[in-house]
């Protein structure tokens, strides 16, 4: 029985060859884009899932209201807090405090250095390098190799390296011949190993494998970097995390925060501390640091959204070509059932041809899949693969198998079987069978209306894209690079650096800062009007020289610049810093004494600037200010001469810059950066969002299309003889090319009216994680609509002309 089913298919798939393809071809890209999207989702969401206690883990994270009404999230917080978490509130049954550290690694052997490592680009990699207090290894648990995990972080100068890294600094030797050895970080920090532990081998965001014991900060050159006093410093890299006691909740901790804020940190009653989820942290990007690698949790909803819907469309062009051929199979049937074929062997019959199309569907999204993967590596995460042979990908495989093979062949056979003998076999009249495809239509509409709002999404999201690349920010980003320095090197070579810049044509000028305009990076403290009784407002902050408003374009609306020093003597502020401190006019700021949170510094504000975006325009313009500390200021931007200038000129004085580089730091890699490619940079989410969209787009359109072909050629073929006769009767061609298309344009734009409300829906709510975004015009659903009618009318208007030009002597012969 089962042989004669799979003879029988067989039969029907090589005899209808074209649908066969459609088909297959169809359900292939749609398996293909489920198979993917499922790797890709199971992958993001395996994060930090194999933690012990993972539920009772959480970070300490900051809310701070601004005067204005803005307000700003942060993990990053003030480093002394999480040891006064620990000791002042219950609740807990650890408390520990991390710093991301950036440091080039040295290797010493035989009193020589014998591996050296560059050190991670901050702001662009993660670092493998952490600070940890001793309570880090009993919030998250590794397998001690080597070293005592009580005992390992408590002394200055120690450091816990992961099995991996052993063999990457010291080579394949054994485990106990590294317990002791020494390490040097950033050329001075000295470090003896105490522990070594067993990488894990889940996805994680916390891949450290140095972790460098908190006690070494105060002992050592680090304590400038980190501060231990200060509670008025917000630190980017700094960390805290909590492990709560048993049948504790979140909730009960956090109502001790407010008491606890009012004590330490009364000069600010904005700060709003809560605890985040450990299994938040992968997904949450409100919250940004410096080591995980965040993804949207609402984009993988989308994501899974969007497989859903390839499939449905594809398996709707199964469904639409399946009935919209029952005609030839009626009388099929009518013998079957004649000759004693029960319906439900019927509908097992074209269930298994739907299979055997599906299964063939499945090995070719098999096939392709790892190839795409690859071709996609930029959009897709690294780390994402098909292995075939592992129980979760055999079983979805088997579960997207039945559920596409039902989905897609369940009403055809349904259909194809319920025709009764009599009339399938009594001829023309069996034409009846066929007459309602109210289905077809209803089906068709559902594919354009996806394809649709897939157009529309596509647009809005480019448009937005093009918006915020060429927004103006305040600041000037064009013929600007910036080359970072290592902090661990002297101050004194940056200058000596700079100055060697000046010495080059090409360059028309030089600053030196901390960080640029539109770094995710600024630090921020606390600032109020000295002695004024006024506000205390959260403030982000940057260290520059006198050079940074003219090269980066920022203009002043009242006050002077600020002169170039080793100590902060001034302040520049912004529009919003200055309205936030109460000062109605610019001018008003001018030479008022400002109090900071570093270390309670006050200094007078020299000028007024006028705003500028420091974030990406996610977020609104927040208060900010500037001041000159010459050690500090770290990274060097210049300005590249345009006027009359070809590619080849600009290539000349990198080139120069670079020769200036290795004069200067010969140890060091030369690495530069185009300020405008940074700022791209800044929306990488929203550019992967927009390239998924396309693809989703392309391939909608395309399974649309070629359903759409399909049934204009099962169309075409069923009207010839009525074709014929029109044409005999004196139909133009133009005429019944019209006649053809006019049914399935009139879809495609019911398909445009119920997808304009559901795809503006959609961008707005997605727009609103923009503080600064376009409007959804009109002419986007109306562009997006003259390109559905444009495609679907290519799509049919072939097979609808070879129509109208075949002769109707051929059709009209056997009558």
């Amino acid at each position: 029985m089962i042989r004669n089913y799979l003879i029988t298919a067989w039969r029907n798939i090589s005899r209808n060859k074209l649908y066969t393809l459609i088909n297959v071809l169809g359900l292939s890209l749609g398996v293909t884009a489920c198979l993917i999207i499922y790797l890709i989702t199971s992958f993001e969401l395996s994060y930090d899932t194999f933690h012990p206690d993972k539920e009772r883990i959480y970070r300490i994270v900051t809310h701070l209201q601004f005067k204005e009404g803005d307000a700003s999230d942060m993990a990053g917080g003030i480093t002394i807090l999480p040891s006064r978490v620990r000791t002042e509130l219950s609740g807990f049954e650890n408390v520990a405090t991390f710093c991301n550290y950036f440091p080039k690694v040295s290797v010493p052997s035989g009193g020589h250095i014998a591996k050296k490592f560059d050190a991670p680009k901050e702001g662009e990699e993660a670092s493998p390098v952490i600070i940890a207090e001793p309570q880090y290894f009993s919030i998250f648990k590794y397998q001690w190799l080597k070293g005592d995990p009580s005992k390992a972080l408590n002394e200055p100068f120690k450091v816990v390296l992961s099995e991996q890294e052993v063999y990457k600094y010291f080579g394949s030797i054994p485990l106990e011949d590294v317990m002791g050895r020494e390490i040097i970080y950033n050329d001075s920090l000295r470090v003896a190993v105490s522990g070594i532990v067993k990488d894990w081998n889940k996805n994680t965001d916390f891949a450290f494998k140095d972790f460098i014991s908190f006690a070494t900060v105060p002992n050592s050159f680090v304590k400038n970097d980190i501060d231990l006093k200060n509670w008025g410093m917000w630190e980017f890299n700094s960390q805290g995390y909590v492990k709560l006691a048993k049948n504790v909740t979140a909730a009960q901790v956090e109502k001790q925060f407010p008491a606890f804020v009012k004590a330490h940190m009364t000069q600010n009653s904005k700060v709003k501390l809560s605890l985040q989820p450990l299994n938040n942290i992968h997904f949450n990007n409100v919250y940004q640091d410096s080591y995980s690698r965040q993804t949207h949790l609402p984009t993988l909803y989308a994501l899974m959204a969007i497989a859903a819907f390839i499939l449905i469309i594809a398996a709707i062009n199964f469904i639409n070509l399946s009935t919209a051929q029952s005609l030839r199979r009626a009388k099929e049937v009518g013998v079957r059932k004649a000759l004693g074929g029960s319906k439900t062997s019927l509908t097992i019959q074209f269930l298994i041809e739907t299979f055997a199309v599906t299964i063939l569907a499945v090995i070719i999204a098999i096939v392709v899949t790892n190839p795409i993967i690859a071709f996609f590596h930029s959009i897709i995460p690294k780390g994402v693969e098909l292995h075939l042979f592992t129980p979760a990908v055999l079983f979805f495989l088997t579960l997207l198998i039945i559920i596409t093979s039902l989905l897609a062949g369940f009403y055809p056979a349904r259909v194809l079987s319920s025709y009764l003998p009599g009339l399938s076999l009594k001829g023309p009249g069996s034409q009846n069978l066929n007459r309602k495809s109210y289905l077809r239509k209803t089906l068709i509409v559902f594919q354009f209306t996806v394809s649709l709002v897939f157009i529309i999404g596509t647009m809005v999201i480019g448009s937005q894209l093009h918006f915020i690349l060429n927004k103006d920010l305040g600041f000037n980003k064009d013929a600007i690079v910036t080359i970072p320095t290592d902090y661990n090197n002297k101050a004194e070579r940056v200058v000596v650096f700079a100055n060697k810049l000046k010495e080059i044509p090409g360059i028309t000028l030089i600053s030196q800062h901390q960080q640029t305009p539109a770094s995710q990076r600024h630090s921020g403290t606390i600032i109020n009007v000295k002695g004024a009784g006024g506000a205390k407002i959260n403030a982000s902050f940057d260290l520059c020289d006198e050079n940074y408003l003219p090269l980066f374009g920022l203009r002043l609306l009242a006050g002077r610049n600020i002169a170039h020093s080793d100590t902060l003597k001034e302040f520049l502020i912004n529009e919003t810093c200055a309205k936030a401190l109460g000062f109605k006019k610019p001018e008003d700021a001018i030479g008022k004494m400002l109090t900071t949170g570093i270390g309670g510094l006050s200094c007078p504000v020299a000028g007024v600037v006028k705003d500028f975006h420091s974030q990406s325009l996610h977020d609104p313009i927040v208060p900010f200010f500037m001041g000159s500390l010459t050690r500090n200021e770290r990274s060097i931007s210049l300005k590249l001469a345009t006027q009359g200038k070809k590619a080849v000129d600009f290539k000349k004085t990198i080139a120069r810059v670079e020769s200036a580089w290795k004069q200067v730091y010969p140890e060091e890699k030369f690495e530069f950066h185009f300020f405008d490619d940074t700022i791209a940079a800044l929306y990488d989410k929203e550019q992967k969002t927009g390239q998924l969209m396309n693809i989703a787009m392309l391939i909608a359109i395309f399974i649309s299309c070629m359903g759409l072909f399909g049934l204009a050629t099962f169309t075409a073929q069923q009207r010839l003889k009525e074709i014929s006769i029109r044409k005999v009767l004196g139909a133009s061609v133009t005429g019944i090319v019209t006649m053809l298309s006019r049914d399935f344009l009139i879809l495609v734009v019911i398909a445009l009216l119920i997808a304009s409300p559901i795809a503006y829906y959609f961008m707005h709510q997605w727009l609103q994680d923009f503080a600064y975004r376009v409007d959804i015009s009109w002419w986007i659903f109306v562009l997006s609509g003259s390109a559905a009618i444009l495609i679907a009318l290519l799509t049919i208007s072939f097979q609808s002309i070879k129509a109208a030009l075949s002769n109707p002597v051929k059709s009209l012969r056997s009558e």
